[in-house]
């Protein structure tokens, strides 16, 4: 399998892996270190994200509307109301409503199915059997952690596995099914919206107009939906009702490793450990000089920079946008590091 180090020559290969030894040992260094955290979040009287989440869905089963029930149990828990983002988008709310708890989990199973179905056919032309297989079982590792219950109640997790489909799908015989995917992951949590910029983002760049234009009008009717949003959000919300103290963690990069690992069955390691995998992991999808390679590592650092910059340590689920596709590139790893180390050739040495 090539990647890009392939031609290279010995300076700037040595610099390649000088920096990647400099960034696993700091993240493992500092992972090792007491610091703040991922934490689960709580609210003042002891209610967390996942119970205020199944609050929510039990009131609108009982016949609220879904601002209303989410008003009434931000409220209850002591949660702030204001500004009008801390007010979830209702559609996960309204998906386990309509198909209750039992076949929720379900459909959320057949949709990491789907998900590692899509990447398998994806690479399956592009690599060679054993790192395929390689590939695919670390994708499998990255979905489970999101597929679980809880995780389940968190519109991160389904926006993650949505991204991740989109992505796989993004060739022109699935092109409409990939935006209708990148349009329902903005729809389960907004900042699924980043990695769709990313990905409309590199579609202009490299000169494909009409496919830029596509996510571009994905990306406009969930603007459309964020206004409707916040204007039913105003209607419940009242002048005594808390604000949020913000999002301007500045965490740190260290932080998303943890959170990361966290989310993923990578929590069950050493911090150092894991974080050093993680970093192998986005250092192996950026060597690949392949389109399919670009948008993963795109919208893993992307997520990266989010977190460090705006995360609180209660945020740490973020971490799941990520997660379905933040194991795969170890498998090009082996590859890349055996382009990195040999010899060059002799015209570029």
């Amino acid at each position: 399998m090539r990647t890009r180090f392939s031609g290279w020559s010995s300076g700037p290969r040595a610099t390649v892996l000088a920096l990647l030894a400099v960034a696993m040992l700091g993240m493992a260094i500092l992972a090792t270190r007491p610091s703040s955290g991922p934490t689960l979040r709580t609210a003042e009287v002891g209610q967390t994200d996942a119970a205020l989440y199944r609050a929510i869905v039990a009131r609108v089963r009982a016949g609220d509307g879904y601002y209303t029930a989410a008003a009434a149990s931000l409220r209850e828990g002591h949660y702030p109301l204001r500004p009008f983002i801390t007010f979830r988008l209702p559609t996960l709310t309204w998906l386990q409503v309509m198909l209750g708890d039992r076949a929720i989990h379900l459909v959320q199973s057949v949709l990491g199915i789907a998900v590692f179905m899509a990447w398998g056919l994806r690479l399956w032309p592009e690599l060679p059997r054993p790192i395929l297989a390689f590939a695919l079982l670390l994708l499998w590792v990255g979905i489970i952690g999101v597929i679980e219950p809880t995780s389940g109640l968190f519109g991160e997790s389904w926006s993650a596995m949505l991204i991740a489909l989109a992505i796989a799908l993004n060739r022109p015989k699935w092109f409409p099914a990939a935006i209708l995917s990148g349009l329902a992951a903005m729809l389960f949590r907004e900042l699924a919206a980043l990695a769709i910029v990313g990905i409309a983002s590199i579609a202009l760049i490299t000169g494909r107009r009409r496919e830029a234009l596509a996510w571009l009008a994905a990306i406009a009717v969930f603007g459309v939906v964020v206004v409707l949003h916040a204007y039913q959000v105003v209607a419940v919300v009242r002048p005594e009702d808390l604000v949020s103290p913000g999002w301007a963690g500045m965490m740190g990069p260290s932080y998303f490793l943890r959170a990361l690992a966290t989310v993923t069955p990578l929590g069950m390691l050493p911090g150092a450990l894991a974080s050093a995998l993680l970093i192998l992991s986005w250092f192996g999808w950026w060597s690949i000089p392949a389109d399919w390679a670009l948008p993963p590592a795109l919208v893993i650092g992307g997520y990266g920079v989010l977190i460090a910059l705006f995360a609180r340590a209660d945020t740490f689920y973020w971490a799941m946008m990520a997660a379905p596709l933040s194991l795969v590139g170890l498998a090009f790893v082996p590859a890349a590091l055996r382009d990195l180390v040999r010899p060059a050739p002799k015209a570029l040495a």
